[in-house]
């Protein structure tokens, strides 16, 4: 049986890399003794994966992880969030779960946008006029970027990434059509709301597009001056199995 589900990564949890957070899970599932599936072969493991792992420093509203099993407790969906959240902590819990169909693969193959917020810690980090230069930085015919990856370094163009944006939650939903709710940031000040392009082929981190910007506006950039925060990652629909 497979499932996807959603959870909430934030407060000091934010701190613990990707490798630590898949063995919290494995914990967490191992103590409410879930019939859970594993992987064959000299080292079995159970059978996870992320969607996009997160980067460390960076809380989240929606993160997802694939989870197989054997066989689950005769509950509910929501029930069984509930129940798995009693062996988790107030900074990483299950938000939702979705019994996923048998030829499902993974979330990771299907990602194709994320949503975030970058916000200030302290008044003033954001550069000087910033709502005005932020218009200046997206109304560019092109917006150049250097990717850095594990062997190379290109240049990229950011404007088709950037899929939408908006200065308040409230105008980025009716962008979006996502209900937000209440986000678990620890820090509700000026933000950029930015919708950009995930997944296997390009996986734009926000990361990037700050540090573009800043250099756009010709200002220093604060180490740890700002805050990202995940909202929500969006997945192409499920293809139909071949018969």
């Amino acid at each position: 049986m497979k499932t996807r589900m959603r959870f909430t990564k934030t407060g000091t949890m934010k701190f613990i890399g990707h490798l630590d957070c898949m063995r919290f899970f494995q914990k967490a599932i191992r103590r409410a003794k879930l019939d859970v599936a594993y992987s064959q072969g000299f080292s079995p493991h159970q059978v996870m994966s992320f969607a996009s792992p997160l980067g460390v420093g960076v809380t989240s509203d929606g993160e997802y992880i694939d989870v197989e099993f054997h066989s689950l407790p005769d509950l509910s969906m929501p029930e069984l969030a509930a129940y798995l959240n009693q062996f988790m902590t107030d900074e990483i819990f299950v938000t939702e779960i979705e019994q996923m169909p048998d030829h499902f693969k993974n979330s990771m193959a299907l990602l194709r946008a994320a949503d975030y917020m970058a916000v200030e810690k302290e008044s003033g980090v954001f550069p000087k006029n910033w709502r005005e230069r932020w218009r200046e930085f997206v109304g560019q015919q092109c917006v150049p970027a250097e990717k850095k990856t594990k062997k190379s370094t290109r240049e990229i163009d950011l404007k088709p990434h950037i899929l939408a944006w908006a200065f308040t939650k409230e105008d980025f939903s009716r962008q979006t059509g996502e209900d937000y709710g209440t986000l678990h940031c620890p820090y509700q000040g000026n933000g950029i709301y930015m919708q950009l392009t995930s997944g296997s082929e390009t996986n734009i981190k926000p990361d990037l597009v700050m540090d573009t910007f800043y250099r756009f506006c010709e200002a220093p950039c604060p180490p740890c001056g700002y805050q990202i925060h995940r909202m929500q990652m969006y997945f192409e629909p499920i293809p139909e199995r071949r018969t």
